[in-house]
């Protein structure tokens, strides 16, 4: 017997997943100076997909950390940034994570590195399904009220 409440397998976009990792295994080693580590893993936890990015780069100031993902920001004060890009690469993940209901943690130190870990649900419940209720009306679409002989008009822009 299957239950209408059984979980039911929801597959990530692939392109979606492909641009979370490039983003941020790109900032990890775009932040990490020569010597440094980054590290990628990836676990099932529960009923989760863990995935972590580790750097022993530059870190993040605690000031920046709250605004981490906002479109176009920058963490580091311009004149300090050795680095260019957007703004946007962190963002990015933040839009592809929500839209797969997932969560994304960041932890950092300044000068030890970043922690950032994305972690994306395997499985979802089905929705249940609406009841059909007595007092829904369903309305027809306004029509405009034109002349019977006017033929319609488009105006046409230079």
């Amino acid at each position: 017997m299957v239950s209408t409440s059984s979980p039911t397998r929801r597959r990530t976009c692939p392109r979606a997943f492909k641009q979370i990792v490039l983003n941020l295994v790109s900032n990890a080693i775009k932040f990490t100076e020569g010597g440094g580590k980054v590290t990628v893993s990836a676990t099932v936890e529960g009923a989760r997909f863990l995935l972590r990015v580790t750097d022993t780069g530059v870190g993040i100031a605690p000031d920046d950390l709250k605004r981490l993902g906002d479109p176009f920001f920058q963490a580091g004060k311009t004149y300090q940034r050795r680095h260019e890009g957007t703004g946007l690469g962190l963002s990015i993940v933040k839009s592809l994570v929500g839209l797969h209901s997932g969560e994304m943690s960041v932890h950092s130190n300044l000068g030890e590195g970043t922690i950032v870990t994305v972690a994306l649900p395997l499985a979802f419940p089905k929705p249940a399904t609406p009841q059909p209720s007595n007092n829904i009306a369903t309305l027809p679409p306004l029509l405009r009220a034109t002349a019977p002989d006017q033929p319609l008009q488009v105006k046409k822009s230079a």
